[in-house]
């Protein structure tokens, strides 16, 4: 069956030449698991788009794929948006073909009477979710692959209200798109025709300093005098971040900003970086050598599409040390309630975050009267939750966070963004420098204060045309099965598939109250955590773990304790 797909790519007379080309070669070369994954199923679309590795084939990123997602967006759009909304607003990042797939999208939806605003150039994730509020769109699009390696590119779809689209929306795409028929006879305008209908429109810099005017209350937390005195190495990892975050901070009165000139062109080949994950400690290397030469107080890197930001901070040695996502929520979680604290709190006041992040914000957000909620995994669920809280009045959105280093601290965007955060956390660190020493200090005084959070996530692997089929395996012994760790005491199992919490003691049951994801969290005695799902967007399996203590050394010895017995059950599945 695969055989005949990619036969019948090869007969098609439109095939893009270097898909073409491409194709042919793999043929030449015997690559025969390299073309079954290729067409081994149609492109999967989630919840939030698409996002796969490059090339010719039913199931990899090309002009084709993209464009059956932009015949269900253009539908979804269509069918369920008043005419006046027959709008999308499209964004791009720096990765290969990008540019062109945004330009595909426009011609596809343009064949069915819909607007597109197209940034004029790469620019972050954030700036899409502005634009589709700002601009009354009925949707957006975002071609990016986020962290991923450069092999990868993506489709992420938005909602009028600027968040990733939820379940509903998502299977309306999904069914729309099963009725585009033959993946080369989709509908499309030329670039020419759409500008004689007046189809297609450019988003220029009037959204980008309407962006800045947003943000510009964080411009002004911390006195002017102070700031001048904290030095920032910033990196935007190749990707968009480049300038609109150095752009930020110099409004914000952050003159000493150092880049790492060599990692600040766009570049899909993310030449000049080990990884383009924020997340992972081999993105700095660079960094960290210019950040010593100066003495830079922090580090600040931006993924690529700069939505999400990591932070290392210098310790009292002069090293530094790459904070996790939970530690930098639960230090701005202090620092912006710190300062919010007299009077301007209203009750209901709410801090969101997920169901794998750490209980560290939370009892900060506690000490300080404001209530934590927390939802699946996804930023799209920070953002619904916003929405719900200015419709109903009865809560009121303070913060919101993930533990893979996405924040959100003024809701007018309604997805993580990298760049009004990167402000926030130069804000925080002129607090931390005042009042503590430093960020470090800060973080130590937190942790003596509400004990010891210690945190981890590990990425397994599950590549091949079977790599999923033993994920889903793995996930079923754990299910039947559960999971035993000398030495810690088992009290629930929550099971976000079925929405049941069994309680280990005596077996009862309680429903949870979350949309259905297939996501175990084991909870042992003492608040220490186990979470395990598999990624929604890799072949991988994600576990996190959660431990608490009232000393670093225990908390240490208790997390390692239980990434061991994870590693032992899931080794087995990786051969």
């Amino acid at each position: 069956m695969n055989e005949y797909r990619w036969s019948a790519w090869l007969q098609q007379e439109t095939l893009d030449l270097a898909l073409r080309q491409e194709l042919e070669q793999m043929i030449e070369d015997g690559r025969e698991t390299e073309l079954q994954e290729c067409f081994m199923q149609d492109l999967q679309f989630g919840t939030g788009g698409m996002r796969e590795k490059m090339g010719p084939g039913t199931n990899r990123m090309n002009v084709y794929t993209v464009r059956k997602a932009s015949y269900g967006v253009a539908q979804w759009i269509v069918h369920h948006r008043p005419k006046h909304m027959w709008k999308l607003a499209i964004g791009y990042d720096g990765r290969r073909d990008s540019k062109r797939f945004a330009q595909e999208v426009a011609c596809v939806v343009a064949a069915f009477g819909v607007h597109s605003y197209v940034f004029t150039e790469a620019r972050p994730t954030p700036f899409l979710s502005f634009a589709v509020r700002e601009l009354g769109c009925g949707g957006g699009v975002m071609v990016t692959a986020s962290h991923n390696p450069p092999a990868y590119n993506g489709y992420k779809v938005y909602g009028s209200d600027g968040g990733q689209v939820l379940e509903a929306d998502a299977r309306q795409i999904i069914s729309e798109m099963e009725g585009c028929g033959d993946l080369f006879s989709i509908p499309r305008l030329s670039i020419d025709d759409m500008q004689v209908a007046n189809l297609v429109h450019d988003i220029g810099v009037q959204i980008e300093t309407a962006y800045y005017q947003q943000i510009s209350s964080l411009f002004h937390a911390e006195p002017d005098a102070e700031k001048r005195k904290v030095t920032i190495v910033y990196t935007p990892l190749h990707g968009t971040g480049a300038q609109p975050v150095v752009a930020a901070l110099h409004q914000a009165g952050y003159q000493q900003v150092i880049c790492v000139e060599s990692q600040m062109p766009l570049d899909s080949a993310f030449t000049h970086v080990q990884s383009p994950n924020p997340e992972d400690a081999s993105a700095y290397v660079e960094a960290i050598a210019l950040a010593k030469s100066v003495s830079a107080d922090i580090i600040l890197a931006t993924d690529p599409d700069a939505d999400r930001v990591g932070l290392m901070v210098r310790t009292a040695s002069g090293e530094y040390t790459l904070l996790t996502g939970n530690e930098v929520g639960g230090l701005l979680l202090y620092d912006l309630l710190k300062n919010r604290s007299n009077g301007e709190l209203r009750a209901g006041s709410t801090a969101i975050t997920t169901i794998v992040s750490s209980g560290f914000g939370e009892v900060v957000a506690k000490s300080f009267g404001v209530l934590t909620e927390r939802v699946l995994t996804g930023f799209k669920y920070i953002g619904d939750k916003i929405g719900q809280y200015e419709k109903s009045g009865e809560r009121a959105f303070v913060f919101g966070y993930e533990e893979s280093v996405g924040y959100l601290v003024l809701p007018f965007v309604r997805d993580k963004d990298a760049v009004q955060t990167a402000v926030a956390i130069a804000n925080m660190v002129v607090s931390c420098k005042r009042e503590s020493g430093g960020v470090s200090e800060q973080l130590e005084q937190l942790y003596e204060q509400f004990g010891y959070f210690t945190d981890d996530l590990s990425g397994y692997l599950f590549t091949g045309l079977q790599g999923t089929k033993r994920m889903k395996a793995l996930m079923e012994t754990f299910r039947e099965d559960g999971l035993q760790v000398s030495g810690f005491h088992l009290e629930s199992i929550e099971d976000y598939r079925s929405l049941i919490c069994t309680h280990v003691q005596d077996g009862s049951t309680t429903q949870l109250h979350l949309p259905s994801s297939d996501v175990l969290i084991f909870r042992f005695a003492k608040g220490h955590w186990i979470a395990i799902r598999p990624s929604g967007t890799e072949p991988k399996l994600k576990v996190y773990i959660g431990v608490t203590a009232s000393t670093k050394h225990e908390a240490e010895e208790k997390r390692v304790a239980l990434v061991q017995a994870v590693q032992q059950r899931i080794t087995p599945f990786l051969r």
